[in-house]
């Protein structure tokens, strides 16, 4: 498994490289899906094919869920919304939003314990 951020998108991805297995499967199901033999399964898996993830956690009630990158980025390209924010499926709030997002957008609760006995 690798991790990395994108550059474009500003958040981490992990990344992990399927098996020789997992590629002939895809293969198959993708023509099984459209009912002809559309992709040669044996040259689909001489390819170097990654599934890529997101870490997500939400600001709200600090779910935390990992989704595949393309639901990530559909998502976000239907809402336009720059943090890349979803519907928590715990809470309901659309505060569901990326792991490296979230360390940036949520003060440590330590910090947040301080400001509140300073108020």
């Amino acid at each position: 498994m690798v991790s990395h951020k994108n550059k474009e998108k500003g958040f981490e991805v992990k990344s992990r490289l399927l098996t020789y297995e997992e590629k002939i499967e895809r293969a198959e199901d993708y023509n099984d899906f459209y009912g002809e033999r559309l992709v040669d399964p044996e040259e689909f898996a001489k390819e170097e094919i990654y599934d890529s993830s997101v870490e997500m956690k939400c600001l709200n009630c600090d779910f935390e869920d990992e989704l595949e990158l393309d639901e990530v980025l559909e998502c976000q390209e239907m809402t336009g919304d720059e943090d890349y924010a979803m519907f928590c499926p715990y809470c309901g709030e659309e505060q569901l939003v990326p792991k490296s997002i979230y360390k940036e957008k949520k003060p440590p609760r330590l910090a947040q314990r301080k400001e509140r006995k300073q108020i």
